[in-house]
């Protein structure tokens, strides 16, 4: 590190540890001096929490709780007794806990602090359910704790009083995980300097430390930790993610479930997660862990407008370029632009037919919600009978289903189509380049639930009239 960025952190630090948080620094030390002493009994630990009437009516209600002593009938009545049940680090785990979801959390706690906490309390439910499901013999409360302090450089900071707080805060996106190059930036250091200073002065132990800075080959402890985390953070992008596909696999190898019970694991440690962020008094910080149960609120569909100018420009564009020879490429590029921004149609395909005319696969895609089409889009077209794709190649009719009107291609409309296509409400064009066959312009609304006009249908003849003549009269040129 260098000097002006230590120099940054050790203030910052001081300023946290010492000006911000006093109390909650204090405790921390007492507690870690007792704790990490092999010869400290019971009695020592329980009198440092017995100082503090309010932490020890917490720590009891915690130990009691369904999560870490689920046999009701014999409740915890006294601290010294849940040393004896839950252990030195068991009570560490609670009392460090406790006290920090307090000093962090006094008066009007900000949204960024709320954040943080939520994230910890999630990585700490996830990490401790990976550990127990690979059969590891780290000890889970050192994984919870480690996890809750993993970014306790974020959660002080956002919960202190500064300029640079409200600076920073407007830099950084509303959700932001953090951006290392911003906190360097405006702060002189990183949130994750912070962190490590303060897990030093704090005395957090090497499991703390290892997990900031975890190296190559991390135990299993703290493999544990790292991979709670990015499943805290990708359930913020979504529970159909990808960001949270990514981390169900590599949870999947760490713990040896496969991925449908890595993903209800994954979920019930959510919702266990919140009821424990509650239990310790972070309600407000519960509300910041994403649940399963969430849906997001489905987009009200929104049609795309048309823009007649953009269609004339490119239709002229086309028929100049054609006699400055211009390649293929460009040309299906400028037919499904015209085509999505010009004409207003939400998906445009232009499907390419193999030289044996067998199949016909998607090639030239634009629109919203285009991702199967790019998968999946591919059907045979050797027989005219085969689909309706391939009785509008070999018929060369151009095609328009509308809403709620009878056709007479149902037979040839299979459950594929059906999947991939708005089969009520598309338009489809063959493409030949004289009596070659090309391909296909595939077209629809994208089941937005808004009909093709009659406008949008002429347009769609006009584009699919000038392809056709574009390529025709490319063959003719190079054939000369």
């Amino acid at each position: 590190m260098s000097e002006s960025k230590q120099t940054s952190t050790q203030q910052w630090v001081k300023q946290l540890g010492n000006v911000q948080l006093p109390v909650l620094s204090g405790v921390m030390q007492e507690l870690n001096a007792v704790t990490q002493n092999n010869e400290s009994s019971a009695e020592q630990l329980s009198a440092i929490i017995l100082k503090d009437g309010a932490l020890t009516s917490k720590v009891l209600r915690i130990a009691n709780s369904a999560y870490h002593h689920p046999n009701a009938a014999n409740a915890i009545t006294t601290i010294s007794r849940a040393v004896v049940q839950l252990g030195f680090q068991g009570i560490k785990a609670i009392s460090l806990s406790v006290m920090l979801v307090d000093s962090l959390l006094k008066g009007d706690a900000k949204e960024r602090t709320l954040q943080w906490m939520g994230r910890g309390f999630h990585t700490a439910i996830q990490a401790e359910n990976l550990l127990k499901q690979a059969g590891k013999s780290e000890k889970e409360e050192e994984v919870f704790i480690t996890s809750l302090l993993l970014h306790v450089g974020e959660m002080a900071f956002w919960a202190s009083r500064s300029e640079a707080n409200g600076l920073l805060d407007k830099h950084l996106p509303k959700s932001s995980t953090g951006d290392a190059a911003i906190e360097q930036d405006l702060l002189g250091c990183s949130m994750k300097d912070i962190s490590k200073a303060l897990a030093e002065m704090w005395q957090l132990g090497s499991h703390v430390q290892a997990a900031l800075t975890p190296g190559h080959n991390p135990n299993k402890a703290t493999e544990a930790v790292l991979l709670g985390e990015e499943i805290s953070f990708a359930t913020e992008k979504g529970w159909e993610s990808q960001e949270l596909r990514d981390a169900m696999v590599k949870a999947s190898l760490f713990s040896g479930l496969g991925l449908q019970d890595v993903r209800k694991l994954i979920e019930a440690g959510a919702e266990q997660a919140s009821s424990v962020a509650v239990s310790y008094g972070a309600k407000q910080a519960s509300d910041y862990i994403p649940s399963p149960k969430q849906k997001p609120k489905p987009k009200a569909p929104v049609a795309i407008q048309s823009d007649p100018q953009l269609q004339l420009d490119i239709l002229r564009e086309m028929g100049s370029m054609v006699e400055n020879n211009i390649d293929i490429n460009t040309l299906f590029q400028m037919v499904v632009k015209g085509m999505h921004q010009g004409v207003g149609l939400e998906r445009v395909s232009i499907c390419l037919i193999d030289p044996k005319i067998t199949t016909m696969t998607a090639k030239y895609i634009l629109g919203e919600n285009v991702e199967p089409w790019q998968i999946d889009m591919k059907f045979p077209v050797k027989s005219e009978q085969d689909n309706l794709f391939a009785y509008c190649l070999h018929s060369r009719k151009n095609i328009w289903l509308k809403p709620k009107e009878d056709h007479f291609f149902s037979h040839l409309i299979n459950k594929k189509m059906k999947r991939l296509l708005d089969v009520d409400n598309c338009m489809l064009s063959s493409v030949y380049a004289g009596t070659r066959p090309i391909g296909l312009i595939i077209v629809d609304r994208g089941l937005k639930g808004a009909a093709i006009t009659e406008e949008q249908n002429e347009s769609f003849e006009h584009f699919s009239q000038q392809t056709n003549a574009s390529l025709a009269m490319l063959a003719a040129n190079r054939s000369r």
